[in-house]
């Protein structure tokens, strides 16, 4: 089974890689957003959703930064819209797979969760990158009054690019399941540029603690 999931690691990061660095017009991304120094591209998913490649540049550092959010236990530290996590399989230090649970930005619709195969790792030019996928297992059952999303590919890259600059590219393939409408989902992508701002300031001021 641990050959398995590296295996499936091995593919959604060379595909995370490939989607992060392609030209737009390459991956037939269409431009949602550019402000502000965060540009969000955008694309349709395999089931009709919009899979999104956000790009912005953080004071960070890098290494802890991708020590937080490849910790998805400490993830509600910094983000309030997270409830829970923990670790439901540790196959090596940089390959652990996640149960994690979050409130949903929508009034009035049911909190997600998920279990996600998680990979840390340094690419040869020196990006820091964690990647995850959904997978299902037996031991870890819906749970009453949660949805349980499926996470096709989520991906963030961080690369020092000056001195205390980072450049992050986050790509997000998600299906949130349940019966929000689609047009509803797809409608928000180019509202989400706040969101992950304020959520990359918040990370940012985490790793200060660290």
């Amino acid at each position: 089974m641990e050959n398995s999931y590296l295996a499936q690691l091995d593919q959604i990061q060379e595909q995370a890689i490939q989607m992060a660095f392609q030209q737009p017009q390459e991956g037939q991304w269409t431009k949602e957003h550019d402000k502000n120094d965060c540009i969000i591209y955008s694309k349709l998913n395999q089931v009709g959703l919009k899979m999104t490649r956000t790009e912005l540049k953080v004071n960070v550092d890098p290494k802890k930064a991708m020590d937080i959010i490849f910790d998805m236990t400490k993830r509600s530290e910094f983000d309030e819209n997270f409830l829970e996590a923990k670790i439901v399989e540790k196959i090596d230090e940089n390959n652990v797979i996640y149960y994690g649970a979050g409130k949903s930005p929508i009034i009035l619709v049911d909190p997600r969760d998920m279990v996600a195969l998680t990979r840390r790792t340094i690419l040869k030019d020196g990006t820091h990158m964690v990647v995850s996928k959904s997978v299902q297992l037996d031991s870890v059952p819906n749970k009453k009054n949660y949805i349980r999303c499926e996470i096709f590919i989520s991906a963030f890259l961080i690369k020092e690019i000056s001195q205390g600059i980072c450049q992050v590219i986050i790509i997000a393939n998600v299906d949130p399941k349940g019966s929000i409408p689609k047009m509803l989902i797809n409608s928000g992508v180019s509202m989400q540029a706040d969101a992950v701002k304020k959520l990359m300031e918040k990370m940012r001021l985490q790793t200060l603690k660290v």
